[in-house]
């Protein structure tokens, strides 16, 4: 008798596990009908859910390109290389490959407009002992696969990440659980803001980086009653061309529509 509880209790453990795992392979689709190989995560937190599109990339690791401006601002407010979302960098008049970044910048324009210069700069005023202190505290953000120069580490491949680690990270900044004042989370979360509608809010940063031809985005939808987690990631075989930075946002857009978070 008391073999075949335990065999029930077992059982029982399994099945809920299950539940808490969804496999969508007839989402591959949305990746396959624009031609690109890719991969989704959602998290729902109430529930604890998570939903995976082609499960086996989601563990994949890549460089978080400017994704990592979401952890960099976190820092660069924590050791107060910045002090406020406003503080500005005078832009140095070497002409860059992008117009947007001919120019001075804050720290809301440099998130929003992914202006890499300017988190160059707060890199190394952040110092080489505090960015490895901090990125030792968030001890499951992505891999250091080597040393990396302290201004380009989270472009040049030094640094990877899963679409895994990306929503673990991001559930606990949405749920204010990392190691920041609460002062800091609240900013980095208010330069976040992608898209605000009446029924939901999308807080997101995209990323796209040259040495693996992947693009990301990354965020959390949060409703009224709850928030859900995503990360997305796409690779192209071809050059990075403006459709394909668009459809990083379109893919999510359409996953997420789908899986009726939005």
């Amino acid at each position: 008798m008391k073999t075949y509880l335990i065999l029930i209790s077992l059982i029982f453990i399994v099945s809920c596990a299950e539940d808490k795992v969804a496999y969508r392979k007839d989402l591959n689709s949305v990746f396959d009908s624009v031609g690109y190989e890719g991969g989704f995560v959602l998290l729902d937190i109430k529930s604890g859910k998570k939903t995976y599109v082609n499960q086996e990339y989601c563990s994949q690791k890549y460089s978080p390109a400017s994704t990592f401006k979401i952890p960099h601002s976190l820092i660069a407010l924590e050791t107060k290389a910045v002090s406020t979302i406003h503080d500005t960098i005078r832009y140095n008049g070497i002409p860059k490959d992008i117009p947007e970044w001919n120019q001075d910048h804050d720290l809301a324009s440099a998130f929003k407009n992914s202006v890499v210069w300017y988190y160059q700069d707060m890199a190394n005023r952040i110092g080489d002992s505090a960015m490895k202190f901090w990125l030792d505290t968030l001890k499951d953000y992505g891999t250091m696969l080597r040393p990396g120069a302290l201004d380009k580490f989270w472009l040049d491949g030094s640094l990877v990440i899963s679409l895994d680690e990306q929503v673990n990270f991001l559930e606990k900044l949405a749920e204010n659980k990392l190691p920041f004042r609460k002062g800091v989370l609240d900013t980095a979360k208010t330069i976040m803001i992608f898209e605000k509608k009446p029924t939901y809010t999308i807080y997101a940063k995209t990323g796209l980086s040259n040495t693996s031809n992947v693009g990301w985005f990354v965020g959390w939808v949060e409703k009224k009653d709850n928030k859900f987690v995503f990360a997305t990631n796409i690779k192209s075989k071809d050059s990075l061309s403006s459709k394909f930075m668009a459809d990083r946002v379109l893919i999510t857009k359409e996953l997420l529509k789908r899986l009726r978070v939005i």
